[in-house]
């Protein structure tokens, strides 16, 4: 009987020790949590991203480092890795051109507290050439500028999430996300895990553009970009000025929230196609300038709502070729530069 209990003390021992043991090439700074397949590194003694992580684990959690900037290719050789957490690095001000390039299986980048990280600049998303739609969240970082093309050819983002502070939205900040569109796939051409997921992600496209606190809206925005399901801007305060939205297509909702906008101008909307609906609700608008909606092409819907307008131009300035065009509940202050509205039906 005691041989048997030392049998069993040992066998539970052993299973323990297997339980909390760590990869012996677990990087330096780092715990490797073997359940869970999740690498976390962080310390102030952490000054640069680890160049890989044990081949098993597909999570990497950067907390509380010293890191300054996450370089060129910085994971090129973590190709398994599927969700990365920056959280809480107060002395990272920079991300290089392809900092993410090859991360052919990533669903998540979440960048959250970041204090210093006041810029998105060109190419730093590009070439992510991810096979599944990826997440891009950016929360309680105050980014004040999207250079163009930042996100250029960074392939199959789902949602695009950027919580900015005095937010600066350069010429092409959105331009070129394409979203692949994939063939159905069979067991030899897809991992096993994802092979359902393969046949479903047919015309695949950015699910949300969720931007807030913009400040300045630079046009030309989208070029070559299309396929989004929603495009939300909300507590801007800024003018949108001239084809802003140029280029931008396929889109089933454009929704703009509890801002403050100095200026719709004339062409504001110029160049966007296909669209379903343009919103405009609960926001404090100055001037709604003469056709700013005019030159959409194939719009299903404006709706104007619980706005308080300062100024319409004129008549035009609600003109537009969408099928339904809902103005309801808005507040307008009344003064000369609304005359023209008494001798129309609005």
């Amino acid at each position: 009987m005691l041989f048997r209990a030392k049998i069993r003390m040992i066998l539970i021992y052993s299973l323990i020790i297997r339980a909390v043991a760590v990869p012996v090439n677990c990087p330096t700074e780092c715990r490797c949590e073997v359940e869970s397949k999740t690498v976390v590194c962080s310390g102030s003694l952490l000054l640069t991203i680890p160049d890989t992580i044990p081949p098993d684990f597909d999570v990497l959690i950067i907390r509380n480092a010293s890191i300054r900037s996450i370089p060129k290719h910085a994971f090129r050789r973590m190709e398994r890795l599927r969700e990365l957490y920056i959280e809480n690095c107060d002395h990272l001000a920079f991300l290089e051109k392809f900092a993410f390039k090859g991360l052919k299986k990533l669903r998540l980048i979440s960048i959250t507290n970041c204090p210093r990280l006041n810029e998105i600049p060109k190419s730093a998303f590009s070439g992510i050439g991810n096979d599944f739609g990826v997440k891009i969240h950016f929360h309680k970082t105050p980014v004040q500028r999207v250079h163009g093309g930042a996100f250029r050819h960074a392939h199959n983002i789902r949602e695009l999430s950027i919580s900015g502070t005095d937010l600066a939205l350069s010429r092409h900040a959105f331009a070129a996300i394409t979203q692949a569109i994939h063939r159905k796939s069979t067991v030899s051409s897809c991992d096993l895990e994802f092979v359902i997921y393969c046949n479903q992600v047919l015309d695949e496209e950015l699910d949300f553009l969720t931007v807030s606190g913009v400040t300045v809206v630079e046009p030309q925005l989208f070029t070559n970009s299309t396929r989004f399901h929603i495009v939300h801007f909300k507590e801007m305060n800024c003018e949108i000025p001239p084809r802003a939205f140029e280029d931008l297509a396929h889109v089933h909702q454009v929704l703009i929230q509890r801002s403050h906008i100095s200026t719709i101008a004339t062409d504001a909307f110029s160049g966007m196609s296909t669209v379903e609906t343009v919103e405009l609700y609960d926001n404090r608008i100055e001037t709604i300038a003469a056709r700013a909606f005019a030159s959409i092409v194939n719009l299903g819907r404006i709706r104007i709502a619980r706005n308080t307008i300062q100024t319409l131009q004129t008549v035009e300035s609600l003109l537009s070729q969408a099928i339904q065009t809902r103005v309801e509940e808005n507040t307008l202050e009344c003064g000369c530069d609304l005359q023209w509205m008494t001798a129309h039906e609005v």
